[in-house]
């Protein structure tokens, strides 16, 4: 589809929405905002009002033309009219970074912003004072946007104007609508998401994390994407969790990009953050020399996911040293200590974290499966059976489910399927209704999923009396739909400082739209499992081909 095209169609469907929803003008004129699209700053965004739509759109083209980008344009509506003050009090009240209306400061929409505009820029930003507006960040967009009319001159009882708006985004080849409704505002609407739609999903996630890794090995760990801002922390466990991501990536994708990138974060990983004392070995934190539980058992996820996928056993021997040192960390009632020092192995934290305890149980299990090694599977009981005494469903964490599901393919037993399932029984409501896209949450109820096929396989029916399957599916729908809030789609992006740094990565909105490579990473598990969900009883010939 050309440009031009793509203009004709956007027209029509705005003069097809206008007539089912009625008057789309403010005080008689249009308000619409064409968006074009840069690869390496932010969207060039210009305001058309007091014209009539055939001539609005002849200005686009022209601008079209000058600039031949992929583009954004998006007709305002749902006008309300308010003071400053009122409207500083709804965002006061409204989650961070989730007020998702344009706002123009003035009746003439010279100064009018589309919510992504506000939010790409930390607009909002509210402050001791009671003021929700960064004055600062909102001026110095003004300006560099050339929507600045005049002084601004805020105060309390100042009138304001905000609207929602219908947006379609053209990418070159197509035009895709956008929604409209608060939550999923300006991303792609997707009626239902197809294996293609995950396995791409999960190719790009994948190939953003593969260009995080340098040359040595390392990560870029993240971004804060309003500033395009790096993250200067790091951090051995989400590395070594990240190169796992990264080659279930793979496997479903078969991109040698990633693969390779995912052999040179191993290779870091075995060098750089790992100290080796005779047969054992243990993940270190450089910055402090901590031995964390969940850093070992995650770099035996990913060593054990590189095996399994490759058939290379170099990192064997490796992982069964960390393994060992993990279960070193056991105590004789089953629960783990969680955080060493090195090089003293003295205690440092008994305790830090739910989720290092299920970790190193799944890691143990992933390392059973290759080397059937009897002690694996022993502490991995003896962990589980602490579990169950201490109620350890009740935290409702996503590698509870992990080691759950794993350990039930070697003892089919009643008491980890209950633990399984009420680990996920009593969440389901709080999970289907969440409005953050927080990823681990598709990793828990897919894995809850794969549990009771595993149940039903065994002629257990009997154990899901009671458990509402039917919630689960739609959670697990709702959740695989919802988490695409999150990605970094193109017409996202773009309003950002430096889209070709973010687009197609996974971000944290009420973190100030940060991402992190564990951000991504948990984003990617969770589509994996889902795809596998959803391609379960697809022709083997047709799987090859996706190569799942």
């Amino acid at each position: 589809m050309q440009s031009l095209e793509a203009i004709l169609e956007i027209k029509k469907a705005i003069a097809k929405e206008s007539k089912q929803l009625g008057n789309m003008s403010w005080l008689g004129d249009w308000k619409i905002f064409l968006s074009l699209e840069h690869s390496a700053k932010r969207a060039t965004v210009i305001n058309y009002s007091n014209a009539s739509l055939d001539y609005i759109f002849k200005q686009i083209k022209k601008e079209i033309d000058k600039h031949a980008a992929n583009f954004k344009i998006d007709v305002a509506y749902k006008f309300e009219a308010m003071l400053f003050s009122e409207w500083n009090d709804i965002v006061l009240h409204t989650k961070k970074n989730y007020y998702r209306l344009g706002i123009s400061f003035d009746k003439g929409f010279h100064t009018a912003l589309l919510e992504q505009e506000v939010n790409g820029n930390a607009m909002i930003q509210p402050k001791d004072a009671g003021l929700a507006l960064n004055l600062e960040n909102l001026n110095r967009y003004l300006v560099q946007s050339h929507k600045e009319h005049g002084k601004l001159e805020i105060e309390a009882d100042s009138e304001i104007v905000v609207f929602d708006t219908i947006g379609f985004y053209f990418d070159g080849d197509a035009v895709l609508p956008l929604y409209s409704d608060e939550l999923n505002h300006g991303r792609r609407v997707i009626s239902q998401l197809k294996p293609s739609d995950v396995a791409e999903l999960i190719q790009q996630s994948g190939s953003y994390l593969a260009d995080q890794v340098g040359v040595d090995g390392e990560f870029i760990y993240g971004y804060f994407s309003c500033f395009d801002k790096k993250i200067k922390h790091y951090n051995s466990l989400r590395h070594a969790s990240s190169t796992y991501a990264m080659i279930e990536s793979y496997e479903v994708s078969g991109d040698d990009k990633i693969l390779r990138a995912a052999e040179r974060a191993l290779r870091f990983l075995a060098i750089d953050l790992i100290r080796e004392k005779e047969n054992r070995a243990y993940v270190i934190e450089r910055d402090n020399n901590e031995i964390k539980l969940g850093a070992n058992a995650a770099a035996i996820l990913a060593f054990s996911k590189y095996i399994q996928v490759t058939k290379n056993n170099d990192y064997l021997a490796l992982c069964q040293k960390l393994a060992h040192a993990i279960c070193d960390q056991q105590q004789e009632n089953g629960q783990f200590v969680h955080v060493l020092e090195y090089p003293t192995l003295a205690i440092k934290d008994a305790f830090r974290i739910i989720y290092y305890d299920g970790e190193a149980v799944l890691g143990l299990l992933r390392l059973y499966a290759i080397d059937r090694d009897s002690r694996w599977l022993d502490v991995a009981t003896n962990a589980f059976n602490h579990f169950i005494e201490k109620e350890y469903w009740k935290n409702h964490d996503h590698w509870l489910s992990y080691c759950t599901n794993e350990i039930t393919k070697y003892l089919p037993e009643d008491r980890y399927f209950e633990f399984g399932l009420k680990n996920a029984a009593g969440r389901l409501d709080f999970i289907h209704d969440r409005e953050t896209t927080f990823p681990t949450f598709l990793e828990l109820t897919v894995a809850t999923h794969d549990m009771c096929e595993r149940i039903e396989a065994a002629n257990k029916g009997y154990l899901l009396q009671g458990f509402n399957r039917e919630k689960l599916e739609q959670t697990i729908e709702k959740r695989a739909d919802y988490q695409l809030n999150g990605f970094f789609y193109p017409e996202l992006a773009m309003y950002y400082k430096n889209p070709a740094r973010i687009m197609h990565s996974f971000f944290i909105r009420h973190h100030s739209f940060r991402v992190r490579i564990d951000d991504v990473e948990h984003n990617i598990s969770g589509y994996c499992r889902y795809l596998n969900r959803i391609t379960a009883n697809l022709p083997e010939k047709k799987k090859e081909k996706m190569h799942l």
